[in-house]
């Protein structure tokens, strides 16, 4: 059974990544303008900047969103890797149910020889 659950694990972990990775390519195919954009011409037209200080409030400011996207980054897999028993639990209670609930007896020992070897991944 813990094969099972190893299996289980392993494939909704791929199926998130695979959700984020298709997540992350489409946003990136499509150009969206800074969230501070408007911030920063909100401030350019209170405070009245030439264009060089407008290209320097341009550039700390995309700094500043390089920054926040790292610590986010940095935050996603400490979440990932706290979602992980969840998972484990939540792979568990449907191993268990998939096999004893659906399968006939007589098909639960052939069920946990093909989920040995995912498990062993």
């Amino acid at each position: 059974m813990k094969d099972i659950r190893a299996w289980s694990l392993a494939l909704a972990v791929s199926w998130f990544l695979l959700g984020l990775g298709a997540g992350l390519a489409v946003s990136r195919q499509t150009p969206s303008p800074s969230p501070l954009a408007g911030y920063a011409d909100a401030l350019s037209e209170e405070f009245e900047l030439s264009g060089r200080r407008r290209r320097v409030l341009n550039q700390l400011l995309d700094e500043y969103d390089s920054r926040q996207r790292e610590i986010r980054d940095r935050h996603q897999v400490a979440t990932l890797d706290a979602m992980e028993p969840e998972f484990r639990a939540l792979c568990a209670e449907f191993d268990d149910k998939i096999r004893n609930r659906i399968l006939p007896p007589a098909a639960r020992a052939r069920y946990d020889a093909l989920a040995r070897p995912l498990a062993a991944r």
